[in-house]
């Protein structure tokens, strides 16, 4: 770029001033799409790819900022950079914190677990660091169980605000000294560089969520954005006369906008070329589009994303991502709102587009056209003393701010049309329409009382349809945050057995809650060691005591705790509310969910018929599962499935398909339908791939149905007769197949009870209910070698690296079996060590957490299980088996 003398010298009043950019409405067409696709993902309509969108915007911002800084520099041959943030800063900060605000307030009158976590959330937000919030504090993308957090989506946001802080000066420093050529060059070398820095980062199998979150490897598109305005500037762009130039552009761009529509319908967020190529290829596909649509001499690309509607949802597409999560995570049909269909969706999506119409009314347009400063002025104003019983404000200028609104909201095209009275005015910013001029409040000519009833008119009708969508959620979490009364209390809970145990509210433990016995399992090998008489009262207490502060909170509603010592002694224990709404308290023998954990009975059946010659490891699922369900079943074997190192995709990861359990409680789900639906997805990676692990409850469906085909019996059968009879597990149940009997604990999620589910869903892979006692049991037998034989435990312990998924850096995967070290003390300390080197498993589902640890060490075995999906079981029994280790010191 050529550019001015450096020694020119810039009027003080012209530099103020944005230079002038064309408006480019083809963009907001774009954006318009993008942020539908976005919107439309995340509702859970089946669009896989949506949240492609995003990188849609990346590619955007880059573009347009640059383009900003561009036409800048090419004027004054600076940049101005207080201009530039000032600038930005008006345009994202007002209303961001009118959506902060609203949800705190929301969140602390509904769901007041959440919070304490949303506040330290909200911190981030306005430091536009929650991508980097996210990674650090561990919230994975991907988790389709829990509630997401409602200001989850800002990570993008905060990806933007930082390459908007340093991009200005990267480019300024790069104009100066290496021209716009050279800016060129170096902006493609970092998008290559943070390309690579994804690709080498991906490790099929682990969680991607510091690759999707991190602003390293997503600024690729941001770059692709900025290379592309500095090769196809928009003002040094002229139509060309040959129309075949314009014809070709056309072709291209079309194209381009096809694909990319294509990638938004059906580029799932699992996908492994995602990370290797995938969200490149969307960078720039986005890039062609741009390309095509902001040139002179195309024709059809522009008439297409310049229809007045797209560009309506284009240029509120910013409010319209900002409400559009909190909204929809705050009525997600079937959990938060009881009612489903097509007219919830229809309220949902009128409440987004209604509160982003209210925020670029009413807050983003007013305040780049100066509100605050004519604010601030009228507060100056009316400190001067007034004539006597003059009003400080008059009708006159309440009507002016509404109709202001009102016609902004409505005409958008007319607002603002009068011309400046004086030529010092600010010109247009470079985003907006020309016809949108920054002009006072004042001089619209379409000001009046049809602004004002237009104005109250939407501000009614989105208060209605507020109260419509969530009149029921208020309802459930009211239900769900019953207070519990003292009489009530006075009837669940009596004074704890021992003496040294803390008072509680609501969570004393009962006579049965705590259980302070030898073991009287009736044992299957004669060789069993007999317990000792009792567990040490001080032990005991401790370990009350620890449920008991657990639950002080109510973050987590209810909890059972089951230990059996080295000498044999064991200790059950609970605390708690099995059910919040009627105020059950939680006892030993609540009948719970154990999620994953279902995945060791299932490993135990199979493993038991290898044992019996039935079914060999290391023969092709295709014996037993036809061909046209698992497309390469000829190349998965069962070990593979056990091990999970068959890269199937999980269908229990997809956020749309674990939404219809809770729509469909009803349902029963067929075993071959949830293989079918994870095999449309491609798979993390090809089965045996050396090193390659990802965990998936698809292997398991298909080992449950590998048992049905070689046993000639139903799964649940087989587990009855292998297992739970046995063994005496007269609690066990394998739902929905059995009916649970005795008492059954809800589950949760933070404030949302999920306790009606469809749990033909998690058949196979997390599909037992049963009690923290029976589960102890089952565990006693297992390590024991009560279930298998030795040399067949042993082979269950063939493990392979689980890429440090669920907060687990050491942990590893055998054949139903998870091998992992807990923090216990130091690691230094040898006996800590031992203490915290275990296997088992952990689970969760349907709103409960649970986890089996069995220290082979120290010979001690640690089950619990919790009626709250939003917590992790490891950290609590971490503190159960440093207990243990400090009392046998």
């Amino acid at each position: 770029m050529d550019t001015h003398a450096a020694d020119r010298r810039i009027p003080p009043d012209d530099l103020a001033q944005p230079a002038h950019l064309a408006y480019l409405p083809g963009l907001d067409g774009l954006r318009a799409l993008a942020v539908l696709a976005v919107i439309v993902y995340h509702a859970d309509l089946g669009i896989y790819g949506g949240y492609l969108g995003v990188e849609s915007f990346f590619v955007i911002s880059g573009f347009l900022i640059t383009t900003i800084l561009l036409v800048d520099w090419q004027k004054y041959t600076r940049i101005n950079m207080k201009t530039f943030w000032i600038r930005r800063i008006r345009r994202l900060f007002p209303a961001l914190f009118v959506m902060l605000a609203s949800t705190l307030a929301v969140t602390a009158l509904l769901l007041p677990n959440e919070f304490e976590d949303l506040t330290h959330a909200t911190i981030a937000a306005i430091g536009y660091a929650t991508n980097w919030y996210m990674i650090f504090s561990g919230q994975s993308y991907f988790d389709a169980g829990d509630r997401p957090p409602l200001l989850q989506h800002l990570w993008s946001l905060a990806i933007e605000e930082q390459f908007y802080l340093l991009w200005p000066l990267i480019c300024a420093f790069g104009l100066r000294f290496v021209r716009r050529k050279g800016l060129f060059a170096l902006t493609i070398a970092a998008a290559v560089a943070s390309l690579i820095a994804m690709t080498l980062l991906y490790d099929p199998g682990a969680d991607p969520s510091r690759i999707y979150y991190g602003t390293d490897t997503r600024a690729s598109g941001l770059l692709i954005g900025a290379a592309l305005a500095l090769a196809w500037r928009p003002t040094s762009l002229k139509a060309i006369p040959n129309t075949r130039f314009g014809s070709v552009l056309d072709l291209f761009g079309l194209s381009g906008l096809i694909a990319l529509l294509v990638a938004y319908m059906v580029l799932n967020d699992q996908h492994p070329l995602l990370y290797q190529g995938g969200l490149a290829a969307v960078s720039l596909l986005t890039a062609l589009v741009i390309a095509a649509a902001v040139h002179p001499a195309a024709r059809l690309l522009p008439w297409l994303l310049e229809r007045q509607p797209l560009r309506w949802i284009g240029l509120r597409s910013y409010g319209i991502y900002l409400w559009h999560w909190p909204v929809f995570m705050l009525s997600r049909p079937g959990l938060d709102v009881t009612a489903d269909g097509w007219l919830v969706q229809v309220l949902r999506f009128g409440l987004v587009f209604a509160l982003a119409a209210l925020s670029y009314a009413l807050v983003e347009q007013p305040i780049r056209h100066g509100a605050l400063g004519q604010l601030w002025r009228s507060f100056r104003q009316a400190r001067m003393p007034r004539p006597a019983k003059q009003p400080k404000f008059t009708i006159s200028e309440l009507q002016l701010v509404m109709s202001s609104a009102g016609t902004a909201l409505f005409w958008p095209n007319r607002y603002g049309k009068a011309k400046p009275q004086s030529s010092a005015m600010p010109s247009n910013l470079p985003d907006l329409p020309p016809e949108i001029q920054p002009l006072p409040i004042a001089q619209s000519k379409y000001q009046g009382w049809r602004g004002v009833i237009a104005t109250g008119l939407l501000m009614t009708g989105m208060a209605f349809i507020a109260a419509s969508v969530s009149l029921s959620t208020m309802r459930s979490v009211a239900s769900a945050h019953q207070v519990v009364s003292p009489a009530m209390l006075a009837v669940a809970a009596t004074p704890a057995p021992t003496a040294s145990l803390p008072a509680t509210s609501a969570v004393m433990p009962t006579a049965a809650q705590m259980s302070i016995a030898p073991a009287t399992d009736a044992p299957i090998n004669p060789a069993e060691p007999p317990p000792a008489a009792v567990i040490d009262p001080a032990l005991a207490a401790e370990f009350q005591r620890i449920l008991d502060t657990t639950v002080q909170d109510h973050t987590i509603p209810g909890l059972v705790l089951t230990v059996k010592l080295s000498d044999g002694t064991t200790w059950t224990g609970a605390s708690g509310l099995a059910n919040i709404k009627a105020g059950t308290p939680m006892q030993p023998e609540t009948r719970v969910r154990i999620g994953s954990l279902s995945k060791m009975l299932t490993a135990v059946v199979v493993l038991q018929l290898v044992e019996e010659h039935t079914i060999s490891l290391d023969q092709p699922i295709s014996t037993w599962i036809a061909g046209d369900l698992v497309p390469n079943g000829a190349r998965i074997t069962v070990r593979q499935l056990l091990q999970h190192t068959s890269g199937l995709y999980d269908y229990l990861e997809d956020r749309k398909f674990v939404s219809r359990a809770y729509q469909e409680p009803e349902r029963i789900w067929k075993p071959e339908e949830l293989v079918e639906y994870a095999t449309q997805f491609p798979g993390s990676f090809k089965p045996g791939t050396p090193n390659a692990w990802d965990y998936s409850s698809t292997n398991y469906v298909l080992l449950a149905m590998i048992v049905e085909r070689a046993t000639g019996h139903p799964f649940h059968q087989e587990l009855d007769r292998r297992i739970f009879a046995p063994l005496a597990l007269t609690h066990t149940y394998a739902v929905p197949a059995e009916t649970v009997e005795g008492p059954q604990a809800h589950g949760y999620s933070k404030d949302t009870d999920q306790t009606n589910v469809a749990m033909s869903f998690a058949y196979g892979t997390a599909n037992i209910v049963t009690t923290a006692d029976d589960l102890r049991k089952f565990g006693d037998a297992l390590f024991a070698a009560r279930l298998l034989k030795p040399e067949t435990l042993q082979l269950m312990q063939q493990y392979v690296n689980g890429k440090g998924q669920y907060d687990m850096p050491e942990l590893e995967y055998g054949l139903g079996l998870m091998h992992n070290h807990l923090p216990i003390g130091d690691d230094a300390d040898e006996q800590a060590r031992a203490a915290g080197d275990v296997i088992g498993h952990i689970g969760g589902f349907g709103g409960f957490r649970s986890a089996l640890w069995y220290a082979p060490r120290t010979n001690t075995l640690v089950v619990l299980t919790v009626n709250q999906a939003a917590i992790d079981p490891n950290k609590l029994a971490t503190q159960v088996f440093e207990t243990i280790l400090k009392h046998s010191a």
